[in-house]
């Protein structure tokens, strides 16, 4: 069996609100979320905007503060680090960001760019860098003459691909992809995807893919978690989630995405309404003032994460 790279336990993230009047409230944008990732394989999160998969997985690579739970990476609390420990241990976790065009600094060259990090935790011998850096623009397929171009010199299919070499850098055991392809053209993004699935399979690479994009989920995943106001309402392996959703909310998502199997017909589902006061969350499930097949018993209290068949857990009462 592959063993766990990655092991996230009851994690929560909550930031303060002021509300009128001086009150203040939190709003918790990660719920006690619990997931795991082994090594070599990749795990999607996935929900509409505001569900907070994006913030679960800063939480992970500790770019927001954490108010509760664990990250357990190679079987080190990431969480419990601090000073020159937390700098070191950074070079084990990269990012590579949403928007190819903000995300990479316009005043460095791009070697210096993918240097950058090497630098500033250390990670390899200054005298072998310039050597790394030329091998990084060869594996992410750019050419060694553009390792001297500004940001602005190259498309946005290219400054991802700076990125991927950026975050590569450290030889980190994971990286995180934050809707790595959302802000890029279609034909582009199969590049870039098929690029991240040559390099894990060629590294050995561990990826945690964040993404709203369903059809990119499924060209990507070994292991799906679907979130919705900050909870994980869903948690399987690709196929049991793509051939046999359990819950309302991924039924609902999957049949927004016809493209993702052609030859089946799917039953459209529609979700009405809005979700509820994210600073004032229901007390029950927080699906229930959305979901069709709502019960009072939903809105009593929130439905654990039960299993629902090997490797599939579903946080519904009505799922069998």
């Amino acid at each position: 069996m592959t063993a766990t790279l990655l092991n996230v336990e009851n994690l929560s993230v909550r930031f303060p609100v002021k509300r009128r009047w001086g009150q203040s409230t939190w709003l918790y944008a990660v719920d006690d979320v619990s997931f795991e990732v082994k090594r070599g394989e990749t795990l999607s999160i996935v929900g509409e905007s505001g569900s907070g998969k994006t913030t679960a997985a800063l939480g992970v690579a500790r770019l927001v503060p954490n108010s509760a739970g664990h990250v357990v990476l190679g079987g080190e609390d990431f969480l419990k680090l601090e000073g020159e420990d937390l700098r070191r241990a950074r070079a084990k976790i990269q990012m590579i960001f949403q928007d190819p065009y903000s995300s990479l600094n316009p005043r460095l060259r791009a070697e210096a760019i993918v240097r950058e990090p090497m630098d500033s935790i250390g990670t390899a011998p200054v005298e072998d860098r310039p050597a790394r850096v030329a091998e990084l623009f060869e594996q992410v397929g750019l050419r060694p003459e553009q390792m001297k171009l500004f940001p602005h010199q190259f498309s946005g299919g290219q400054r991802q691909r700076i990125g991927i070499a950026r975050a590569l850098s450290t030889n980190p055991e994971l990286i995180i992809c934050d809707e790595a392809v959302s802000a890029l053209d279609v034909a582009v993004q199969a590049q870039i995807l098929n690029l991240l699935r040559r390099l894990q399979r060629d590294l050995g690479l561990t990826y945690l893919f964040i993404s709203h994009d369903l059809g990119v989920v499924q060209h990507m995943s070994d292991h799906i978690a679907v979130m919705y106001m900050g909870k994980i309402v869903e948690y399987a392996d690709r196929l049991s989630l793509f051939n046999d959703p359990k819950h309302p909310y991924t039924k609902a998502l999957l049949s927004a995405v016809p493209s993702v199997d052609r030859a089946r017909k799917v039953e459209r589902m529609l979700i009405p309404g809005d979700p509820p006061d994210p600073l004032n969350p229901p007390k029950g499930c927080r699906f229930a003032s959305r979901c069709p097949l709502v019960e009072d018993a939903c809105r009593a209290a929130q439905p654990p994460l039960d299993p629902v068949g090997n490797d599939h857990r579903v946080a519904c009462i009505k799922a069998s």
